[in-house]
């Protein structure tokens, strides 16, 4: 759940009224803030997409290689039906 509120008085005071028990443990996202702020899923995500890219531009040792896994179980297991 997100609830937007402001902070007054060293207070975060919430926009709208929740129902949650005394105690209930919260985390504050601060967005002002974004020293502090995890890295944005957009951000991981190009992350991820530009290492992928590196491996993808890995050359194959094997160009052209027509030998398959199921060759290779043949040479090494034999035909077993």
């Amino acid at each position: 759940m997100t609830v937007p509120g402001t902070i007054r008085g060293g207070m975060v005071v919430l926009d709208e009224a929740v129902d949650v028990p005394d105690g209930t443990k919260v985390a504050v996202f601060l967005p002002g803030l974004q020293r502090d702020a995890p890295e944005s899923i957009v951000q991981e995500v190009a992350r991820q997409k530009a290492a992928l890219a590196e491996l993808l531009a890995i050359p194959d040792e094997n160009p052209g290689d027509t030998f398959s896994a199921v060759d290779k179980d043949r040479v090494l297991y034999g035909d077993q039906q």
